[in-house]
């Protein structure tokens, strides 16, 4: 009878999930919808038509619009509604769970109040004056004027704009998730909104809307101000919705390391048993 030993094993799966890790990429499997409602933006011929919201959405129907990729979108999820109740799409990659949720009011603003705005408000709005004016940091009166209208002293309220996240497509490819959101390809006008009157926007701008992700335990809010790709599909309005595909990604660790940290963990383990 052949033993193996608990290390033996180990290293065995680090080497089976190192040979893995280099195939084709893995795309979102089980999505659900939960909380508030969604809209599913379905492509045909290029064009994207809308839903009624619902909510939970249905199975096979969720599942065709997330089927797109970087090169084709297609169709997109759209997570709530201008900062409505949190709408969350939920599913597995490869075996690891991952949600992403719409933003609400108390993402960007503690309390619901202007005085009190989060680290992700003035991160976004940093990070949008800097991706339109050459990589300068934006100044701190102009930062709370930004603040301010951000959040919709006297007029319109464009966080809301930014907080209903159309998702394209989720994927893990190698050592990172990447996810599509579907936007402007020209965000001049959004950007404007989000700046405010008293800063200057160049002609072509960009940003996307933001989305947050938990995956392993870990949550982030995800977002670009780069350049989008063509997405070669519109909603056929004149603002260019969906036109534009964003997309952001972050790293997650490489199966063969968390096979190796269990290796390690096993052989301090077989140490101890010697020691005794």
């Amino acid at each position: 009878m052949m033993k193996f030993s608990k290390s033996g094993t180990a290293l065995a799966v680090a080497l089976a999930l190192t040979a893995g890790g280099a195939g084709a990429a893995v795309s979102l499997s089980g999505a659900t919808t939960s909380g508030g409602s969604v809209i599913l933006w379905s492509e045909a011929g290029g064009v994207l038509a809308p839903t009624p919201s619902i909510s939970p959405a249905p199975a096979a129907a969720l599942a065709g619009v997330l089927a797109g990729s970087a090169a084709a979108p297609g169709g997109n999820v759209e997570l709530s509604k201008f900062a409505g109740p949190v709408t969350t799409l939920s599913g597995t990659l490869g075996g690891t769970a991952i949600s992403l949720r719409s933003l609400t009011l108390n993402d960007w603003f503690v309390g619901g109040n202007v005085a009190t705005p989060t680290a992700l408000t003035s991160s976004y709005i940093s990070a949008a004056y800097s991706a339109t004016h050459g990589g300068a940091a934006i100044s701190a009166p102009d930062l709370q004027a930004a603040t301010m209208s951000f959040f919709g002293i006297g007029g319109q309220s464009p966080y809301k704009f930014v907080s209903d996240p159309n998702v394209s497509y989720v994927m893990q490819d190698g050592d990172e998730v990447k996810i599509g959101l579907a936007g402007f390809l020209n965000a001049q006008a959004a950007l404007q909104a989000i700046l405010g009157p008293g800063i200057a926007v160049p002609a072509n701008a960009y940003a996307s809307e933001v989305v947050s992700v938990e995956y392993a335990g870990v949550s982030r809010y995800l977002y670009s101000f780069a350049q989008p790709t063509a997405s070669s599909v519109t909603a056929g309005d004149p603002n260019g919705s969906y036109t534009g595909n964003y997309e952001v990604s972050f790293k997650v660790p490489e199966p063969a390391a968390l096979a190796l940290a269990s290796l390690g963990l096993a052989g301090i383990a077989a140490l101890r048993r010697r020691r005794r």
